[in-house]
């Protein structure tokens, strides 16, 4: 393929070339072993790349249609080991909201917890986002609730010891030590009473995580 005559080529629209791009990417799957990392090997996300970052400079996201926005929240959930497409989407903030709240209802978390994370980047300048990384907090999935909770923590969120209280009373491992960094970051007065629980606590790694941040503050 010639990659600059297709990317420039002006008889199909940037959305319906996305959208192509799903059909190549679904028929070169078909062949492929999904064991881990498998999406990572695809050769065409350097064109994909290309064409959401024409795509997000250059055209009003609120007239996308429906199924190239859907597309692009897959590709994003498919290049959820490089996370250059959301990166790329991250270079238009109102961008990045918008898709956001659009993926807080997408079925994979490959998307869900992406968002909650590089939301981050952006929340000094758009306050409306800490209420909705306070959402995916609550996701149904474990994993990107800690990466939410840890995304409120960057953010100084004033709800980081409620979130992290509520992760530590899960008695989910990763999610006390999400509670303990969380602590950490905003240096919440409440963290020497967690770390002397999580020195005493079932888990190794709770125990480990403890001792850690107990000699960050020695140092």
């Amino acid at each position: 393929m010639d990659y600059y005559r297709y990317i420039h080529d002006s008889s199909k629209s940037l959305e319906n070339k996305i959208d192509e791009q799903i059909d190549e990417f679904w028929q070169w799957s078909k062949n492929q072993k999904q064991i881990y990392e498998w999406e990572a090997c695809y050769p065409e996300w350097g064109l994909i790349n290309t064409l959401l970052e024409r795509l997000v400079h250059s055209i009003d996201f609120t007239v996308w249609d429906q199924k190239t926005i859907n597309n692009i929240l897959f590709l994003i959930a498919r290049d959820n080991e490089c996370e250059v497409l959301i990166e790329t989407l991250s270079q238009n903030p109102a961008c990045l909201i918008y898709f956001a709240k659009e993926g807080l209802m997408y079925q994979d978390d490959s998307v869900r917890w992406q968002f909650a994370h590089y939301l981050t980047k952006i929340a000094d300048e758009y306050p409306e986002v800490e209420d909705i990384i306070l959402k995916y907090s609550n996701d149904h999935v474990e994993y990107v609730r800690r990466r939410a909770l840890l995304a409120l923590s960057y953010i100084k969120s004033k709800y980081v010891e409620e979130k992290a209280i509520e992760a530590w009373n899960s008695n989910m491992e990763y999610q006390k030590n999400a509670a303990l960094e969380a602590l950490y970051q905003v240096k919440s007065p409440q963290l020497e009473k967690y770390l002397k629980l999580g020195l005493n606590d079932s888990f190794e790694h709770v125990r480990e995580n403890s001792e850690r941040i107990i000699n960050l503050y020695r140092e």
